[in-house]
């Protein structure tokens, strides 16, 4: 990448121009201050485009900052306008809704831009809960026993609690919270029907395994290259909290849950049979579902067995904001500094799509 100049366009889902909530960003207000909680979740992507424009900046490469919102047709326009060599996508939903995310990545496809991360296909596939362990299941892959509910009429069939209900078709932990995890008929059908009702979708319960929290982050395309295994650490919750990975845990700032959840890097008491299991089947379900140039695959570890949750395809990948997120913590227990990891991405990308530089 040191012998060609690209024009890069970082594109992202601009959340300050549809935030329905206060918007704290470019503001005088500090949010150490502020009493209450704050939901960080439509800031990440900020950070990441202020992580990935820095990392670029030594390369002297033209880079230009996209913001998408609700007018589609802007983004059309610039990208006719401008035609970049490659887009850097950190765009993961359109007005706030994550169903877009995959169409974004598709017009960029029916535009034949390249593009960094997975197509079109996988992003949607990926939101995509119980199709996702509908593929697992047919290829072997371990995952949770679950089933997918439409009313809140069903029968159990034999399911053994403790379960955990979730939202069959969102991400970033929308719809889970301390109350997801039910011991009995009651506390499922009531969280059932919050999900219906709430979220207006079918909820996936699944059998809850009280194992390790355990993901995977993973690089390349033709061959891969996975980082240092990373481990959520629960023992600082208070014991009458679940030990799951909330909303509250990963957005809400100065929650107990989002306090209390630490991320251990290289995770600790792992055996070298634990790291070829869990990094072998990283990559089965990173090939499987179809990701490219980068993912985060999301498991419980139990008892020898990695419980596939689900493939991340497009993970935050920001640094230093106070400090680096999952993923890149794991590329740097690896011993790639944060803008080579950038670099190492587009030069993936641009490999996959056919483009010289």
């Amino acid at each position: 990448m040191q012998d060609r100049k690209l024009n890069i366009s970082i594109i992202f889902n601009d959340p300050v121009q549809y935030a329905k909530g206060p918007v704290f960003e470019n503001s005088d207000v500090n949010i150490d201050e502020i009493p209450e909680a704050v939901d960080m979740s439509e800031y990440g992507v900020l950070d990441e485009v202020r992580s990935v424009e820095r990392a670029l900046e030594p390369l002297e490469h033209n880079t230009k900052i996209i913001p998408v919102a609700l007018d589609i047709n802007k983004l059309i326009d610039e990208l006719r306008e401008n035609r970049p060599d490659i887009i850097f996508n950190l765009c993961e939903s359109v007005d706030g809704d994550p169903t877009q995310e995959m169409n974004i990545a598709g017009l960029f496809e029916l535009m034949k831009i390249p593009y960094t991360g997975s197509r079109a296909f996988t992003l949607g596939l990926a939101l995509n809960k119980p199709l996702v362990k509908a593929i697992l299941n047919q290829h072997g892959i371990p995952t949770a026993k679950h089933f997918v509910v439409n009313t809140s009429s069903f029968e159990l069939n034999g399911y053994r609690f403790p379960m955990i209900v979730k939202p069959s078709r969102e991400d970033a932990s929308i719809g889970i919270d301390n109350e997801s995890v039910v011991r009995d008929e009651n506390a499922l059908r009531k969280r059932v029907e919050y999900i219906l009702d709430e979220h207006k979708q079918p909820a996936l319960v699944e059998e809850y395994i009280d194992g390790r929290e355990i993901n995977v982050s993973v690089v390349g395309n033709e061959e891969l290259i996975t980082f240092p295994i990373s481990e959520i650490d629960f023992t600082g919750l208070p014991e009458e909290y679940p030990r799951i990975i909330t909303y509250n845990a990963k957005w809400m700032y100065k929650t107990v849950e989002f306090t209390k959840t630490k991320a251990v890097c290289p995770a600790e008491n792992l055996s070298e049979t634990d790291i070829k299991i869990i990094t072998d089947t990283a990559k089965k379900v990173y090939r499987l579902l179809g990701a490219c140039d980068y993912a985060r695959v999301d498991m419980r570890y139990k008892d020898g067995v990695p419980y596939v949750l689900e493939l991340n395809p497009n993970p935050d990948i920001a640094s230093d904001v106070p400090e680096d997120t999952g993923f890149t913590r794991s590329a740097k227990a690896f011993g790639w500094e944060y803008s080579y990891l950038i670099q190492q991405i587009i030069k993936f990308a641009l490999k996959r799509w056919g483009v010289c530089y």
